[in-house]
């Protein structure tokens, strides 16, 4: 009998990051400059080429260890179940607790609190799926008002806007599907210096994790798909 074997494909590595270079290349710039405490000069940007280019200049920048530090998401959890608790959050508090259970407080206000007091550099706001409703609602009602003829549809379309703006607004107060536990990775991936600078693990293969988890967030893609040799720019 022969031996049958499931073949799942393995999705290639990205060729490029598909940065423009329209000033997205100095989003990621500067959220990398930010996580590691790093600064570097435009003559040291302009011979990079590839993500490995990119790492190799993080890593002859900083003072990495052989050692195991701590998990900084852990670190970063415990401040954040501190911050929480400091609020009136009770009962048990897992990284799988959903924020919007714990908290009513809005999220930009919740997130520049926690920086301030935990020192760290502040995560993006969360926009959910509700924040992206209020934003159609918002463009169909503009494009509605440019475009009527009548008074009844003028109306409808102001309706339209004011429902979309507030939507939006209720969106961007609400942490959504946001957990304790993705907050912390955050905060964790926003703020490598921080927690090297209090005993986080800073191996070379834990700064490439969170380089190129960075750089995946900041292009909007997936992680694993990106490779030493992935071009920075399209």
């Amino acid at each position: 009998m022969s031996d049958v074997r499931c073949m799942i494909a393995t999705p290639a590595p990205l060729t490029t990051l598909g940065l423009a270079g329209d000033g997205d290349d100095l989003d990621v710039l500067v959220a990398i400059e930010r996580s590691f405490g790093l600064s570097f000069k435009d003559e040291e940007t302009s011979s990079w080429e590839t993500v490995g280019d990119f790492y190799e200049a993080v890593l002859s920048k900083l003072a990495t260890t052989v050692i195991q530090g701590k998990c900084s998401t852990s670190m970063a959890f415990y401040d954040v179940r501190r911050f929480l608790r400091s609020r009136g959050s009770a009962g048990v508090i897992r990284p799988s607790t959903k924020l919007r259970d714990l908290t009513r407080i809005r999220q930009a206000a919740v997130l520049k609190a926690l920086a301030q007091e935990t020192e760290t550099a502040p995560v993006p706001l969360t926009l959910g799926g509700k924040t992206f409703l209020g934003i159609a609602l918002l463009i169909f009602g503009i494009a509605g008002l440019l475009a009527s003829h009548s008074p009844i549809m003028a109306v409808l379309s102001a309706m339209g806007i004011v429902a979309g703006w507030v939507v939006v607004r209720s969106g961007v107060a609400s942490f959504g599907t946001m957990s304790v536990g993705d907050l912390s990775t955050g905060i964790a991936l926003s703020n490598f210096a921080v927690f090297a600078a209090k005993g986080a693990d800073a191996r070379p293969t834990t700064v490439w994790r969170i380089f190129r988890d960075l750089l995946a967030r900041e292009a909007g893609v997936r992680p694993e798909l990106i490779s030493r040799q992935t071009r920075l720019l399209a």
